[in-house]
C-alpha cells in the first residue's frame, strides 16, 4: 500500500511491511525513540498496520504543535472512530450477552463509550503516557494538555496524569485509523476481544445480580446458581442467607451472603462472586 503524505510536523516514520496487518509478533519495543513508541501501541491493541502514517496521525496529538491540516485530518480519525467504537460495543454486547436487555445493553454500551470510559480502556491496554502503565515517552514528547494537580496528588509529589479526555480522544484517533487501515472489522475484534477477557475495568450501572450473570455468560458459557441457606430473626426484621455458585468449564465459585430480603442477600452474594472473578479466582 502506498505511503500518505501526511500535513503533520516530524519525520516519517517507516514500519517494516513483511508482518501481516492484523498480527503482532511479540517483541520488545524500543521505548526510547518514536518508532519504538508506535510499536509499543501496535502491540497494546493486538494490531499491526499496513499503513503507520495513519497511526503517526493519530498519534501527532502527543508532538504539537500540529499544522492547521493536520489537526483537521487527525480531528476526522477520531470521528471515525467514535462512530466505529460504538457500533463496535453495540454488536459485541448484543452478541455475547444475548440475556440482558435492552436497558442493560444501553448501560454497557454508554460505559465504554463514554470519555471516562475510552479513557479507562486506553490505560487497561496499556497506551503509553509519560507516567503509568506502559513504555515512557521520549522526553521530546509532550502532551497537549494535563490536568491540574488534585491535593491529594500535590500532597504525595505525584505528577497528574493525562486529563480523561485526552486519552478518550486519543484512543478515538486510533480506532479511526484502524478502522482506516484495516476496516471496521478490526475495531469489531478489539471491541469483542476486551469485553470477552473482560479487561476494561470500567464498570457498567448494572446491579451486581446482571454484571454476574453477564460476566459468567461472557467468560465460561455457563449461568450462576442461588439458593437459600436460611432465614433467621423475627419476623419483622429476618435475616437472610443466600449462596450463589458459579460452575464452569476450569471455574467454581461459591460466596454466601446475607440481607433484609432474599433479594439483596442474592445481591450482596454475587458482589462478593464478582470480586473473586475479578482477582483471578480459579
Amino acid at each position: 500500500m502506498p505511503q500518505r503524505h501526511l500535513p503533520c510536523a516530524g519525520a516519517r516514520i517507516q514500519f517494516p511491511t513483511s508482518r501481516k496487518a492484523g498480527h503482532v509478533e511479540r517483541s520488545e519495543p524500543r521505548s526510547d525513540s518514536f518508532d519504538g513508541i508506535l510499536a509499543a501501541f501496535q502491540e497494546s491493541l493486538a494490531y499491526t498496520f499496513q499503513d503507520p502514517s495513519l497511526l503517526t496521525l493519530a498519534l501527532s496529538v502527543l508532538r504539537p504543535p500540529l499544522t492547521p491540516e493536520a489537526a483537521a485530518a487527525r480531528q476526522r480519525l477520531e470521528f471515525l472512530g467514535d462512530a466505529a467504537w460504538g457500533l463496535a460495543v453495540a454488536e459485541a454486547v448484543f452478541q455475547i450477552w444475548p440475556q440482558a436487555t435492552a436497558g442493560d445493553l444501553t448501560r454497557f454500551r454508554s460505559s465504554w463509550c463514554s470519555t471516562p470510559g475510552l479513557a479507562q480502556i486506553a490505560r487497561q491496554i496499556g497506551f503509553p503516557a509519560p507516567e503509568g502503565p506502559g513504555p515512557p515517552l521520549p522526553s521530546e514528547w509532550l502532551l497537549a494538555e494535563l490536568p491540574a494537580a488534585s491535593s491529594r496528588e500535590e500532597s504525595k509529589g505525584e505528577r497528574p496524569g493525562p486529563s480523561d479526555r485526552v486519552l478518550a480522544e486519543l484512543l478515538e484517533a486510533v480506532l479511526g485509523a484502524m478502522v482506516e487501515d484495516g476496516g471496521l472489522d478490526a475495531v469489531r475484534a478489539l471491541a469483542r476481544r476486551l469485553i470477552t477477557q473482560h479487561r476494561i475495568a470500567t464498570a457498567p450501572p448494572v446491579d451486581p445480580k446482571s454484571a454476574l450473570q453477564m460476566l459468567v455468560q461472557a467468560r465460561y458459557g455457563t449461568l450462576p446458581s442461588y439458593r437459600l441457606l436460611g432465614r433467621r430473626g423475627p419476623p419483622h426484621q429476618p435475616i437472610f442467607r443466600v449462596v450463589v455458585r458459579v460452575n464452569g468449564e476450569g471455574i467454581e465459585v461459591q460466596t454466601e451472603a446475607e440481607g433484609s430480603t432474599r433479594q439483596a442477600a442474592e445481591q450482596a452474594a454475587a458482589r462478593l462472586a464478582l470480586e473473586r472473578l475479578n482477582e483471578g479466582a480459579p
